[in-house]
Parts: C-alpha cells; sequence; structure tokens
C-alpha cells in the first residue's frame, strides 16, 4: 500500500495529514497591537449593525488589525491636549 506523505502543497495551498485526511495548513497573522476600549465598542456596533462586514472581517483575517486601527484613531493624541 502506499505510504501518505505527511505534507502536500496543491494548487497553492499546504495540506497537512492528520489521520487519514489531509486538513488545510491556515496560519492567522501575527497581529499584537490590542483592540482596547473602543476597539472593543466597535466590534460589538459592528456585530449588531453590520453583521456581514463584521463576518467578511473575521473570514478575511483583518477583523483583529481594523480594530485595532480603529482604537489608534479613536485615542487622543498628546498633541491635541
Amino acid at each position: 500500500m502506499n505510504e501518505l506523505k505527511q505534507r502536500k502543497t496543491e494548487n497553492g495551498i499546504d495540506y497537512v495529514l492528520v489521520g487519514d485526511y489531509y486538513i488545510p495548513d491556515l496560519k492567522l497573522p501575527e497581529e499584537n497591537r490590542p483592540i482596547g476600549k473602543f476597539g472593543r465598542l466597535h466590534r460589538e456596533f459592528l456585530k449588531e449593525k453590520y453583521p456581514a462586514r463584521y463576518n467578511e472581517l473575521i473570514l478575511s483575517c483583518e477583523l483583529w488589525s481594523y480594530l485595532a486601527d480603529v482604537n489608534e484613531q479613536a485615542q487622543p493624541s498628546s498633541l491635541e491636549r
């Protein structure tokens, strides 16, 4: 019987052998910025008022970066004080 490879690439996607099945080896982008108070508020706003946009951001792995950007924009800068 043929031995199955532990990893394979097909159509530009890497797959890992788990049991008898190949599962896509997906990795989320690294994001270390905190989303803060304003990011959390905006996340709840998106969930309630714009669920399609919220799901689009989740599925494209951009939600955390988007919320971190919103939080940074909402923070008052030290120049305004």
